[in-house]
């Protein structure tokens, strides 16, 4: 669907949803009451959603056709969930309305705004783990059901907290059950880092806000970016994405003492974000702390062997100290691992020609 069709969806086609909202709880042993009130987790949703929409997509929303949307899908719900004898059949619910019969399919692109927006999410019926993800918990929020939202380095799903069962909801599989276990195992989440726990409404949004930022840093509006950090930062200061992604904007702007700072407290909270550890040696080889720099660069070569850009970070900062045979040590791994990195191999060549071995830099 293109940005006009879109476009025409959400002003046209939301328009003609109808329902109200019942204050009927029902029998399900998970529909509670609280479906009679605005939630506060959808009103701040849709506000952020409809900005990044407008300002990320060009697309002009109103938030009013969203939640007639909303409410279509809840009173969809609304009766599979009250006729649930138990809270298997909860989410069982969900799944069968929402990914079946309503056709929401799962797109992972984390680049595309249109993958986690509410807006095109609900238009196009497709979305990434966190659109997806924001669908189940506004509608859940709506109804009482009580789905908590889970984040795992770069991934998030939803899990069912019930009296009886607790079941993670996997988007990437068409909604299917992984256990804890899988994910520790798929995304290296050891029981110390700081993930795969059920968050809070707010710490939720903060990981939207979080994402939405990038987004923003995507299209060079930085202080925008800054913004909605501050802000995730705020409803949930524990995630260290949410201090990485400020680093980065903050490196980009020039301003690397403060962004120093970011990448420090990103790794206070995960210190195996091999990312934040780049970065910051990066950052401290560019103020002559070379010490420092490789410390942590050896400390994200150990986290992320693979990476030859990493490596590479590496053996600069070896060579920037004049340690030229660390330095194109580490370079020739790095070459190893990509063959095709101009930058790697750019960098072997010059660490060459600075330790006066001119017909090793050469090609053969």
């Amino acid at each position: 669907m293109n940005r006009r069709s879109v476009a025409a969806f959400l002003g046209v086609i939301l328009l003609s949803c109808v329902g109200g909202v019942s204050a009927e709880a029902g029998t399900s042993p998970a529909l509670s009451p609280a479906a009679v009130r605005e939630p506060s987790f959808l009103s701040a949703a849709l506000h952020d959603s409809a900005q990044g929409s407008k300002d990320l997509l060009g697309l002009p929303v109103n938030p009013s056709m969203v939640r007639r949307e909303i409410r279509r899908l809840a009173e969809r719900l609304r009766p599979e969930v009250s006729r649930a004898v138990d809270e298997g059949q909860v989410v069982d619910a969900f799944r069968r309305v929402l990914l079946d019969e309503e056709g929401f399919v799962y797109d992972k692109s984390p680049s595309d705004p249109g993958n986690y927006l509410l807006e095109t999410v609900l238009a196009r019926k497709k979305g990434n783990c966190l659109g997806l993800s924001m669908l189940y918990l506004s509608l859940a929020d709506r109804l009482g059901v009580p789905f908590r939202g889970v984040y795992v380095p770069s991934h998030c799903f939803v899990r069912y907290e019930g009296k009886t069962i607790r079941r993670n909801v996997e988007f990437a599989k068409d909604g299917a059950s992984w256990e804890d276990d899988r994910y520790r195992r798929v995304f290296g989440v050891d029981p110390a880092r700081p993930y795969l726990r059920s968050l809070t409404s707010a710490e939720m949004l903060g990981v939207f806000l979080k994402t939405l930022g990038a987004g923003y840093s995507r299209k060079g509006r930085e202080e925008d970016a800054l913004r909605l950090y501050d802000e995730a930062g705020r409803l949930y200061p524990g995630l260290p994405d949410v201090h990485y992604n400020a680093g980065v904007s903050l490196q980009k702007l020039g301003r690397n003492d403060e962004a120093i700072a970011k990448y420090r407290r990103a790794l206070a909270l995960d210190p195996e974000m091999a990312a934040a550890r780049d970065n910051l040696g990066i950052l401290l080889a560019g103020k002559g702390r070379y010490e420092e720099a490789i410390a942590e660069a050896r400390r994200a070569v150990k986290l992320e062997p693979w990476n030859a850009a990493t490596r590479g970070n590496l053996a600069a900062a070896y060579c920037g100290c004049g340690r030229l045979d660390e330095g194109i040590r580490e370079y020739r791994a790095a070459v190893e691992i990509d063959p095709g990195n101009r930058r790697v191999r750019s960098g072997l060549e010059r660490a060459y020609i600075s330790r006066g071995s001119r017909r090793e830099a050469l090609p053969p």
